[in-house]
């Protein structure tokens, strides 16, 4: 006599162990693991951040209305109050400019570093061969 697939399930052990709990304990399907977690839908704090740094607003420049981001309406609002020299709004523009690589002197090696593809030139052949221990002779 064959048996239900009901009675073999139960008879086989299953491979309980690390990352395999027993099948009587494991997660519903579809049912969260953590279900007085964060609610579908909250947003984090990134999230909110780029949500209100991204909104357009209206702004009036020379009796003409404009739509911008609210990014770029703060740093507008720093550009004109460094017209005014305020100094708050200097520093802000600075560090701007600082964390944009704006204040790197693109002119000196030391500050940009050497191109990664280009060797450093050498004088000579001797020179040359003499940065991987090699003479002329042996070549």
């Amino acid at each position: 006599m064959k048996k239900s697939n009901l009675e073999k399930s139960s008879e086989e052990p299953s491979d309980v162990g690390y990352g395999k709990p027993p099948k009587a304990t494991r997660f519903r399907k579809g049912r969260s693991g953590n279900p007085k977690g964060r609610a579908r839908g909250d947003e984090n704090l990134l999230a909110v951040f780029k949500r209100l740094a991204f909104k357009r607003i209206k702004i009036k420049e020379d009796d003409k209305w404009r739509t911008i981001t609210m990014a770029d309406a703060i740093i507008l609002q720093n550009y004109n109050a460094v017209h005014k020299k305020d100094q708050i709004a200097m520093g802000n523009i600075i560090k701007l400019a600082e964390e944009c690589g704006e204040l790197i002197d693109r002119s000196d090696a030391s500050q940009v570093g050497l191109p990664l593809m280009l060797p450093r030139p050498s004088k000579n052949m001797h020179e040359f061969l003499a940065e991987f221990g090699r003479t002329p002779e042996t070549e």
